[in-house]
Parts: C-alpha cells; structure tokens; sequence
C-alpha cells in the first residue's frame, strides 16, 4: 500500500475543494491510503478563537477517499492525528496556491498536475458529507444565509445584508411563499460548524458572500446567489466550476478591469498560500479605481441581489417545495 500525503494550508473553504483530490488520486491508485493536512488550529472565518478548534478536521475526515487527518504544525513538522502507527509518507502531494487561469477548484488539483495527471473539468464537481442525508421540505421554502459576522466581515456594509433579507421577505410575501429564512455562523448560532453544514445541506438555496459556504452549498447540490470578492466570478465562483444554478452578484460600480487583482496563473509557477494578489484586499470598503471611490464589493445594489432570486424562483424555486 503506498501512503500519501495531501497537505493545504490555506484556508478552509479552499481545504475542502481540496479533499477532492484525493477522490481523483484514488480512482487512478483505489489502494492508496491518503491523509489530509492543514494547518494547526485551522478553523473558519467566523469561527476565529472558537471553542469548537478541530472542527474542520472533523469534517474533512469524513469526506470520501480520506483515510486520515492530520496537521502541519508551526515548526512544520507533520503530525498524523486519526491514524496510529504510520511512521512515513511514501508521497506528498501539496496544494501551495491557486491560479487564476486555473479557478480555485481546479488549482487544488496541481500536485496532480504535475504529476502527469489528466485533469478533466468534470473533475472539479464537489460532493462533500456532512454526515445527514439530504432532506429538503416541502411544505416550505427553505433559504439559508450567513450571520452578520461574514457578511459585514466581507462586505462591510450591514446595511446591505438587512436590505437584502428584507427584500426577500417582501418577496416571499408577496407572493404567498412560506418561508424559512435560516442564518448560519457561530455569531447566530450554538451549535458547531458541521451541524450548520447539515442545516445548509437540507435548504433550497444559498444566498451570502463567498467564501466557505457558497462552495460547500455547491457541493451539496445547493443552488446559491452569492456576493464575490474583488476577483472575477471565473476564479472562485461555482458558476464557473460547478453544475447547478449557481449567480455571482458583482457591483455595477466597478472599474471594468479588475485593476487591483494582479495576474497569476499556473504557468508562471508563482506561489502564494491564497488566490491572485491584490492591492487592497479580496473585500476592501474603499477603491481608488471606482467613480465614487468605494469599492465593487462594498457597493454591491441589494435589488440585484432580490432580481436573481426572482430568476431562480421562476426558474427553479417554485417546483421545490408545496408539492
């Protein structure tokens, strides 16, 4: 049996495109024995100091074809934490970036790459476990959304997120819609990351910034409306790298050209922990290269947000619950 090591130390939504990977690694070598790293005390972005340490651990070890968890501790050294009496790793396969001409979920899949593995684009459909089987109601419509924490975090605009849920409720209302509105985070929440997961799971549709949520809803066949960063939409957005009904929302206040991402692509091989730099941030408030000066993120219109909801409720909403 040949033992192999995955290692990311990003962050975790970008671990969890990551398990992935091994999924591919094993339907070439099925007997393979793969353990997944990340780094020490890895826990999401709203969950920072969170009694719950170890969480994403547990979530990654119950994802198909990972047979071990582990974690890369400060000095660099490896520590196997789910398996005893592995002495060594035959093979590293370590995800150092992502790369713009790549998307982030097919640049978890590089080490692979560079090792003359063929990468195909259906490669990039997540399916993710969270521990439930999937059930969604009938009898109502189901809409999950992140706390506060993320989405003022992100976007900096609380004003934004109320205005959005508002119009959704208005919405709902309107047109005789029973609805359950259902916010996740530790920020609203008692419970742990992976009982949010499963409440997310059983939803109809996502609405939030990106980050770990909109991709993890992808994964879950969970159809999503979600803010970007200052990237483009073909670099993280599952639009772009997944099936599913799945809009990006990018402000129409925006430079046009993406001016504060810098390029980075797999060809010229530069590494950094996280995606494309850029000059202020992947969620500044503030942007020289706008007319008014705030940034495409911060500016984001809430009627675009409530428009696409109309799209997926005309579209797809309606037929998945009442029936």
């Amino acid at each position: 049996m040949k033992y192999v090591g995955i290692i990311n130390t990003q962050a975790a939504g970008d671990c969890m495109l990551g398990t992935h990977t091994a999924k591919i690694y094993k339907r070439k070598f099925p007997d393979s024995h793969i353990t997944f790293f990340v780094r020490e005390g890895l826990v999401p972005t709203t969950g920072e100091s969170d009694i719950n340490d170890g969480v994403v651990l547990r979530l990654i070890a119950m994802q198909d074809d990972i047979d071990a968890v582990g974690v890369v501790r400060r000095d660099g050294s490896l520590l196997i934490l789910s398996e005893v009496g592995i002495s060594k790793l035959d093979m590293i396969l370590e995800q150092r970036a992502w790369f713009g001409d790549l998307g982030i979920a097919k640049s978890q899949h590089t080490p692979l790459l560079n090792n003359g593995f063929s990468i195909q684009e259906s490669d990039t459909e997540t399916v993710f476990n969270v521990g439930t089987d999937k059930n969604l109601p009938k009898d109502r419509l189901v809409i999950t959304t992140s706390g506060p924490l993320d989405w003022n975090r992100k976007t900096k605009h609380d004003q934004l997120r109320v205005a959005i849920l508002e119009g959704i409720q208005s919405y709902a209302k309107t047109n005789n819609i029973n609805l359950e509105l259902v916010m996740l985070g530790r920020d609203v929440e008692r419970e742990d990351l992976i009982t949010s997961l499963q409440r997310l799971n059983n939803s109809h549709l996502y609405i939030g910034p990106m980050g770990l949520p909109v991709h993890l809803a992808a994964g879950l066949d969970v159809d999503t409306i979600h803010i970007t960063s200052v990237f483009p939409a073909s670099y993280d957005s599952p639009a772009t790298y997944h099936s599913g009904w799945h809009r990006p929302i990018k402000s129409k206040n925006h430079c046009g050209t993406y001016a504060c991402v810098s390029e980075k692509n797999f060809s010229t091989q530069v590494y950094t922990e996280e995606g494309p730099p850029t000059a202020f941030g992947f969620w500044p408030k503030l942007c020289p290269h706008t007319d008014n000066k705030l940034s495409c993120v911060y500016d984001t219109d809430p009627q675009d947000v409530i428009n696409a909801f109309d799209d997926w409720y005309t579209q797809r909403g309606r037929y998945l619950w009442n029936l």
